[in-house]
């Protein structure tokens, strides 16, 4: 019969920021402060039990789990204590295969996060973010007609409904400023918007070949350029990469 080990602080801390300090079943804080000391209010619990009696056994014989040893990490998560007791008592199916899909996408993000070092953006893109954030000219705007919008030959099933209508949205508004401030861009920094474009073309194809979903890859490519421009807005982020899917660097 397998033991409980304990868990590092090192694994403690991955776990904790995994779930970013919030119960992923309940949304508690996962930690408290008082009298200038931390304190936890979670747990690390085992997605699939260290030691499943005959019923949960019979209960999980078909269900996928995330690694042959029960004590690695990659099937602990971070959940309150409270919850923890409710998650083991009774264990249901249903429960268990939320606790694996979260993490699943914690893992999926984590093995995506790793390459954002290894794709890297002109700086020069800072100042089309800046121009829709502080120096947004609303009057500027010149829409897309719908009938040249490239989205809906592109998108596929894994881009939920209201994602794709965002990125229909952002396009058909969007489109023409920054293809005109890309063009500004260019002036000032010759060729600027074909390194710009190649690497975010470069990214897009690095996420394609492990992730299957063009929901995770369009908010991963949004979350991937705010970062490397120094957590710059999401929105406006996610504006530009928009305006690649339409330019076909993005679900190509």
């Amino acid at each position: 019969m397998p033991k409980r080990r304990d868990l590092t602080p090192h694994e403690n801390a991955i776990l904790l920021s995994e779930v970013e300090n919030m119960c992923p079943f309940c949304t508690k804080p996962l930690m408290y402060e008082k009298k200038g000391r931390n304190f936890k209010l979670w747990e690390g619990a085992h997605i699939y039990p260290l030691n499943p009696n005959q019923e949960e056994i019979e209960l999980l014989k078909d269900e996928e789990r995330l690694h042959e040893d029960i004590n690695n990490i990659r099937n602990f998560i971070a959940i309150c204590g409270d919850c923890h007791k409710k998650f083991d008592n009774p264990r249901t199916v249903e429960e268990y295969r939320l606790l694996l899909s979260i993490k699943k996408n914690i893992l999926s993000k984590s093995e995506t996060r790793a390459k954002y070092a290894d794709y890297q953006i002109e700086s020069e893109i800072k100042e089309v973010i800046t121009m829709l954030v502080e120096e947004f000219n609303e009057g500027a705007l010149k829409q897309l007609e719908l009938k040249a919008l490239k989205l809906d030959e592109k998108a596929n099933e894994t881009l939920t409904r209201i994602t794709k209508m965002r990125i229909r949205n952002e396009i058909t508004e969007y489109y023409y400023y920054i293809k005109e401030q890309f063009v500004q861009l260019d002036s000032q920094y010759p060729k600027s918007f074909n390194h710009i474009a190649s690497q975010v073309s470069a990214f897009y194809n690095s996420l394609s070949r492990i992730e299957p979903s063009q929901e995770v890859v369009y908010g991963q490519l949004t979350e991937w350029l705010s970062k490397k421009t120094g957590n710059s807005s999401l929105g406006a982020c996610g504006i530009i990469i928009s305006f690649f899917v339409q330019n076909c660097e993005v679900f190509s």
